[in-house]
């Protein structure tokens, strides 16, 4: 049996994180699912959303898709959805599932955090 799933959401000065641990798949997602929705719907200033992926050990073809929604639901309400998902077998489902075609990808949560565009000021 794999270990459970643990899910956080923490807020940052510009986003909110959502970071998982573990085995996502359909029998594990909801709380995932779940604070990754409340993150979406938020009613705070935050303008982004990052899902961290760094500690998934593995991201199911059935459950990958959820990522797409979140990223429609978080465009519906104004906020960008941004994944940070590292080389490996975790990013080779979201490739497969086509989600990386649609929702942005970052290396790693530093990067995902960062602005799109950095002034020099």
């Amino acid at each position: 049996m794999s270990p459970p799933l643990e899910v956080t959401t923490r807020s940052t000065r510009s986003a909110v994180v959502v970071t998982a641990a573990g085995r996502i798949d359909l029998l594990t997602e909801q709380p995932w699912r779940e604070q990754i929705e409340d993150a979406c719907a938020e009613d705070s200033a935050k303008a982004l959303v990052v899902v961290d992926l760094g500690r998934v050990t593995y991201l199911s073809v059935g459950t990958a898709p959820l990522l797409l929604r979140a990223h429609y639901h978080c465009l519906h309400r104004g906020r960008r959805l941004r994944v940070a998902v590292p080389p490996g077998p975790v990013l080779g489902t979201m490739q497969l599932t086509g989600v990386a075609e649609t929702v942005a990808l970052f290396r790693d949560l530093d990067s995902a955090l960062r602005p799109m565009v950095q002034s020099s000021w």
